[in-house]
């Protein structure tokens, strides 16, 4: 079977992009030719259909601009690219895929590869990664509080311009809900086949937003077998691994710590320029940033941990963070919200606290540390969950069931 998988990002940058290479390898194992649409980048995994990838658009730097040629080349690009359209007419054309299995594509190559995937009669099966589908602002939040809402509803898109949810700026705002009120009005939820939920928890949302039952499968992440590792190594402390930003509950996790300084944290992750002055000069004694780590680096820190602490403040889907610790037979201390909770209940893999209780998450933090012969039992418990459910022959078993009922 050839399937084309499509990903604005074609480099490690998040979760969608890690989802997308573990996908290309459980599927090319198996003898299925895999190829790829992108975004141009420079950080790009080098791929032999690259010269169709879509060019490239920063839109931080366009908004910069805030003229009306910028705006307008923003909100084209946004809502529908017809370029992103012709050169996947183009990849379609050298390719010949049975089946088209899109990621995160929104506002970079945009939803218009569909129409041209329907206009030839291909299945198309869509991974979700977020909210965007129903939430303009991708996330149920509003950035500059980072309150959590779902004010818009099935079609209130316009109450993303009223509460100024995306950047706290009403030129985002607008683009974010016309985009939404036109993906609506293109109906990409009739000419998606399936749409493919990590979290049982996204899956719901997506069904009380008025998506059809039978139509959003839940089928969680997979891990690569070589990550999967089983053993207890406890070096005393606690690890924070991630994107560094308020949603991820940095604030509340560095205050955390200050309330427990017999407790040892390492935060490790990528930091925006405008926030690491601020992480500075916050971090307490016992917490030691070091950055952005590599794969190996990363692992070794992973493994010599007590636990890994998830304390994201917004509905987390399924988090990497989460089922690389299990993968490496630590609990994990994450927030009570979004798909967090059915992970760590499942496999009684660690604590669940109230998303942004400082007293909570330094208790539970406390907790984790000086109970070792309990958290090393959870480690344990952990990795056998994540090993029964998340395996490439799982995922694989889950995904064709899926592919040859479209097919």
């Amino acid at each position: 079977m050839n399937i084309l998988i499509v990903n604005t990002r074609h480099f490690f940058g998040g979760g969608d992009s890690t989802y997308t290479f573990n996908l290309a390898d459980v599927l090319r194992q198996r003898g299925h030719e895999v190829a790829f649409f992108a975004m141009q980048d420079e950080r790009n995994i080098f791929d032999q259909n690259s010269d169709l990838f879509v060019s490239n658009i920063d839109f931080r730097r366009e908004n910069k601009r805030k003229n009306l040629i910028s705006g307008f080349c923003v909100m084209h690009r946004a809502i529908y690219s017809t370029e992103a359209r012709k050169k996947f007419r183009q990849l379609l054309k050298r390719f010949h895929p049975d089946i088209i299995h899109i990621q995160n594509i929104h506002a970079h190559i945009t939803p218009s590869v569909i129409l041209e995937a329907k206009k030839r009669d291909l299945p198309v099966v869509w991974t979700l990664h977020d909210y965007k589908l129903v939430c303009p602002n991708s996330h149920y939040l509003i950035d500059k509080t980072g309150e959590i809402c779902e004010a818009c509803g099935r079609k209130s898109y316009y109450q993303a311009i009223f509460k100024r949810c995306k950047k706290d700026s009403i030129f985002a705002s607008v683009a974010a809900s016309l985009e939404a009120y036109v993906h609506r009005i293109m109906n990409l939820r009739e000419k998606v086949d399936f749409f493919l939920a990590p979290s049982a928890f996204l899956r719901r949302k997506m069904i009380e937003q008025g998506f059809l039952h039978d139509r959003v499968k839940h089928v969680p992440y997979v891990l690569p077998n070589n990550i999967f590792k089983e053993g207890y190594c406890n070096k005393n402390y606690l690890l924070f691994l991630g994107r560094i930003e308020p949603i991820k509950g940095i604030f509340p996790l560095l205050n955390a710590c200050k309330q427990i300084p017999e407790v040892n944290l390492v935060i490790a992750g990528r930091v925006s320029e405008s926030l690491a002055y601020k992480l500075h000069k916050l971090l307490p004694s016992n917490a030691k940033f070091v950055g952005m780590l590599h794969r190996d680096k990363l692992k070794r820190f992973l493994f010599d941990s007590t636990a890994v602490v998830v304390p994201s403040v917004w509905y987390e889907n399924q988090p990497f963070s989460i089922l690389e610790a299990f993968a490496a037979s630590k609990p994990v201390i994450a927030s009570d919200l979004g798909g967090m909770p059915e992970l760590v209940k499942n496999s009684s893999g660690g604590l669940l606290v109230p998303p942004g209780d400082v007293q909570a998450l330094a208790k539970a933090m406390k907790w984790m540390t000086t109970h070792a012969r309990i958290a090393q039992e959870m480690g344990h418990s952990a990795y056998k969950y994540v090993c029964r459910e998340h395996s490439t022959q799982k995922h694989y078993e889950r995904l064709m069931q899926i592919y040859e009922n479209v097919m």
